[in-house]
């Protein structure tokens, strides 16, 4: 067992890139237990410089998963089961279209198309004036999981940004927030990673990489929930933004 757990250890990288590694995974699970969400949006284009996407996204989802569910229960009660009931059908469909995708794209078209895809989200993040969402609630709910479950499962845990934008207009309070991000991010999570399981993705790199950094993450979600009370939310959606359009470009020149 030991000797399987090394030789995934140094087939995944160097041990500079497995140091770099365990402090992005910090850094994101603290803004995770912060905010609710964000870890993927954080550790997944950094740990694509340095692993391949395939072993990325499998791990970063059963970490995330592993985080939702010390969320949820934490604070169920806070959740708001009436605004996750309208995401639910859309975020199986799309669910479904992004793990037909992720299993048919060639490995670099997808880091390409990943690395463009999160330049053009970092940028938008940094504009002064974002368009204002003036959907109703229903047909929100629709776009919204619809394409978080696509980009969640093709990308591997991105899908919070698009969750956080349907339940923002529903003008929930800070907990009520975070209780009902984790909980629908522990469930797509779960879905997805029976996906990637069936798919045989889960291979001796990802195993290694999660017994590796699980420990990382408990301990920077424990510190982000310290650090909930005292967020800055608009300084951290700016320092994300920043930190995802210099990793996109640093992917499409990987």
């Amino acid at each position: 067992m030991l000797s399987s757990f090394a030789e995934g250890l140094s087939s995944l990288a160097s041990l500079q890139a497995l140091v770099f590694s365990v402090a992005v995974v910090f850094a994101a699970y603290v803004l995770r237990g912060a905010t609710g969400f964000g870890a993927g949006v954080v550790a997944i284009p950094l740990l694509a410089l340095i692993m391949p996407l395939t072993v990325v996204i499998p791990v970063i989802t059963t970490l995330g998963i592993v985080a939702s569910l010390g969320q949820s229960v934490q604070e169920f009660r806070h959740v708001d089961w009436r605004a996750l009931r309208g995401l639910a059908l859309p975020s199986v469909v799309g669910l479904a279209l992004g793990l037909w995708l992720f299993a048919s794209l060639d490995q670099a078209f997808l880091v390409k198309a990943f690395a463009a895809f999160i330049i053009v989200y970092g940028f938008w993040g940094l504009l002064p004036r974002r368009p204002a969402w003036r959907l109703a609630p229903g047909a929100l709910a629709v776009a919204a999981g619809g394409s978080g479950g696509l980009v969640a499962t093709l990308f591997g845990g991105m899908a919070g940004p698009f969750y956080a934008i349907y339940l923002r207009a529903l003008a929930l309070d800070k907990r009520r927030f975070r209780a009902s991000m984790s909980s629908v991010l522990l469930c797509l999570g779960l879905v997805r990673a029976a996906g990637y399981g069936s798919l045989g993705f889960f291979d001796r790199r990802a195993i290694a990489a999660l017994v590796l950094l699980a420990p990382v993450m408990v301990l920077a979600m424990f510190l982000g929930d310290r650090w909930h009370a005292h967020l800055d939310q608009a300084k951290f959606e700016r320092v994300v933004a920043v930190l995802l359009a210099a990793s996109g470009i640093a992917l499409l020149l990987k």
